[in-house]
């Protein structure tokens, strides 16, 4: 029977600031959605347009402008709150990592 090999502190580190990065990225797409103009398959809508959205061969939902612009406040807001915990917990854990390695623990 093997037993599982324990991380050091600085593995712990660097890992938590590989998911500090990924967060970051998470938030940074968020502000690009947030402040990019409402898009349909890469091109930009403008008052009366539609935008009709496929899965396979099935139509699957059509969004006006309005719609567009809600959809793409939406999708920033959830990459703005999952980047942020994603950053938050990474922190965390980088303190935590910081503080074994210097072998204070509190």
């Amino acid at each position: 029977m093997t037993s599982a090999r324990e991380n050091t502190p600085a593995q712990d580190f660097f890992a938590s600031l590989f998911f500090l990065a990924i967060g970051a990225a998470i938030i940074f797409v968020g502000f690009k959605i947030n402040s990019s103009p409402a898009d349909c398959g890469g091109e930009t809508m403008s008052a009366g347009d539609t935008c009709v959205s496929y899965s396979g061969s099935h139509q699957t939902g059509t969004n006006n402008l309005d719609e567009q612009k809600s959809e793409n406040s939406t999708s920033a807001n959830v990459a703005f709150v999952i980047g942020g915990l994603v950053a938050f917990v990474s922190a965390w854990s980088s303190v935590g990592a910081l503080r074994r390695m210097s072998g204070s623990s509190r």
